[in-house]
């Protein structure tokens, strides 16, 4: 298949990219530093060693600059992205997650199968034990549904049991979901979620920081665990062994300022102690879907989206409940059970429509679950 003149730009930059991501000594945040005080990476690789040490890069990352030569492994890699249908989302395009540019050390570019949709500012993450119990998995399907169908964006990290039971949940229910791996694209793990990847790729974005053919390695874990972390508004930890990789997450979202959940379990159950621990440490505890749209609820309503919309003006037209509550607000703040008892609509559902004009610009929330509503009804 021939290439048009905007891929063959489009792969030209990408291989400057990938190239500077290869010079020794050139990591996340080396990169970041780099590309604040230049242009691009294609006036990185051309500026002179001297120059590069002027606005403050060492002398011998300078050199390794000036001295790249693996050319032809960038070419390679181009050519295993353009076969696996696969690009580079780079920090300077738009569809590059905003949240998880904010983090101390984002990847410089992503490896995507898929789309990465605006609306998807509004993720979740939802992580915890492979060896999962049959109470940890319905828990991690329901709130994957009731999470999609409030329009949230389900991201883990496509792992045996909590991982895949997200995302499997999230797709049935017609929602987005993003998996993050800590392998290449092409090395999907365990190779027996390789058509899940497929799906979640048709309707949502598989994503990585690794190279093609990179092995799921123990070391590329914790780094594929702030991107799941870094994407999301907070996570939430279904089942973890004290050891577990989950907790990892968990401590990367408490480090990027992001809420952190758990749900509670058996007290007597070794995968309860990872949620427990993070409960006792001042977690969210999480008995249902309420207890995680009445913590973001605040955040969302300081998201782009709702800042880029003109006051008072909702993105789209109102549902039938929506505009119905709206009709409850009188002029003052009124508080959420309020609007409870007089819709006559079960609690999670009120939450569910409170969010949603939320997301819309029409009502904002203050401190004690009190609203109010920032357009004429």
């Amino acid at each position: 298949m021939e290439r048009t003149a905007d891929q063959e730009t489009a792969q030209a930059d990408w291989g400057d990219w990938i190239a500077l991501r290869l010079v020794r000594g050139v990591g996340n945040v080396t990169y970041r530093q780099l590309l604040d005080r230049f242009t691009s990476p294609r006036d990185i690789l051309r500026t002179s060693p001297a120059m590069l040490t002027e606005t403050g890069t060492s002398g011998r990352v300078a050199r390794e600059i000036a001295a790249f030569d693996q050319w032809q492994e960038v070419e390679a890699e181009l050519e295993k992205l353009a076969r696996l249908n696969a690009r580079l989302v780079t920090q300077t395009d738009a569809e590059y997650p905003e949240r998880l540019r904010q983090i101390h050390d984002p990847p410089p570019f992503l490896y995507i199968r898929g789309q990465v949709e605006p609306q998807d500012s509004l993720a979740i993450a939802l992580v915890g034990a492979r060896t999962a119990s049959p109470y940890g998995r319905k828990m991690a399907r329901e709130l994957a549904q009731e999470l999609a169908g409030c329009g949230v964006c389900v991201v883990s990290g496509l792992a045996r049991g909590i991982d895949s039971e997200a995302h499997q949940a999230s797709l049935e229910t017609g929602g987005r979901t993003i998996a993050v791996l800590g392998s290449g694209l092409d090395v999907v793990y365990p190779r027996e979620h390789i058509a899940l990847a497929e799906q979640i790729a048709a309707s949502g974005a598989v994503v990585s920081e690794f190279s093609l053919g990179s092995q799921p390695e123990a070391g590329n874990f914790p780094y594929r665990n702030r991107v799941i972390s870094g994407i999301s508004l907070g996570t939430v930890v279904v089942e973890a062994t004290e050891k577990s990789g989950s907790l990892i997450t968990a401590q990367c979202a408490l480090d990027q300022n992001r809420e952190v959940f758990a749900v509670p379990g058996p007290v007597t159950a070794s995968r309860s102690r990872g949620p427990h621990r993070l409960i006792k440490a001042g977690a969210k505890l999480v008995e249902s879907i309420d207890d995680i749209l009445s913590e973001i609820a605040p955040a969302l309503a300081r998201t782009d989206r709702v800042e880029k919309n003109a006051p008072g003006v909702p993105v789209v037209p109102l549902e039938p409940d929506e505009e119905m509550v709206l009709q409850l607000f009188p002029e003052e703040a009124v508080h959420v059970d309020t609007l409870i008892t007089g819709s006559g609509l079960e609690p999670a559902r009120v939450l569910e429509v409170l969010l949603g004009l939320e997301l819309k610009g029409v009502v904002t929330q203050l401190p004690g679950m009190y609203f109010t509503a920032t357009r004429g009804k």
